[in-house]
């Protein structure tokens, strides 16, 4: 793991560069947020896995939200990373906040419909996939999500024809094509 070493406070503090980064780009949010008004989402694949930290990148969330606590872009991450630490319940807290102030954030969509998958709400989880859908028709989280989701509650074929759609936008995912053979042999 990298780490660096911060001057701040007149103090040396040496952290890990992944909770370095998602502390900056917190703080690089809140000041659009106050300069420009205007919301930005982070894409969740800039960042490793929580779990490869043993530093917990919800706090620099927090601290960025005590400064502006309509920060959607921390919200959404804050969200985002507590469905990947298996916090689902918390999670959906956050990404509704996040949603009561930019309905529309495709990001915060697909998470809560990761954490509502995550909670066995599969029809719940379907209809945030198909609001992202709405927006955006070719996001493969949605649509992976949504297949995900239209499998576990038991629509097995459907899912297949999702899965399908993943393969026509992205022929080339040796992923999509296993998820697709996994399917197939569930139904056989």
């Amino acid at each position: 793991m990298k780490f660096m070493t911060l001057t701040f406070d007149n103090k040396t503090h040496e952290e890990s560069t992944y909770a370095v980064v998602k502390y900056l780009i917190a703080l690089f949010a809140v000041s659009l947020s106050v300069i420009t008004a205007i919301s930005v989402g982070f894409p969740s694949i800039a960042f490793a896995s929580p779990a490869e930290s043993p530093y917990n990148g919800i706090n620099w969330y927090d601290k960025a939200l005590s400064i502006n606590q309509n920060n959607v872009p921390a919200l959404v991450q804050k969200g985002t990373d507590l469905v990947s630490q298996g916090d689902a319940e918390q999670a959906i807290t956050w990404l509704d906040k996040a949603l009561n102030i930019d309905s529309s954030n495709l990001m915060a969509l697909v998470s809560k419909g990761a954490a509502l998958r995550e909670l066995g709400q599969y029809q719940q989880a379907i209809l945030q996939y198909d609001k992202v859908l709405t927006i955006d028709p070719s996001d493969v989280y949605a649509i992976g999500g949504k297949a995900d989701s239209l499998y576990g509650s038991g629509q097995t074929q459907q899912a297949i024809v999702l899965i399908d759609k993943a393969l026509e936008l992205n022929p080339s995912d040796g992923k999509i094509q296993q998820v697709k053979e996994s399917l197939q042999q569930t139904i056989n």
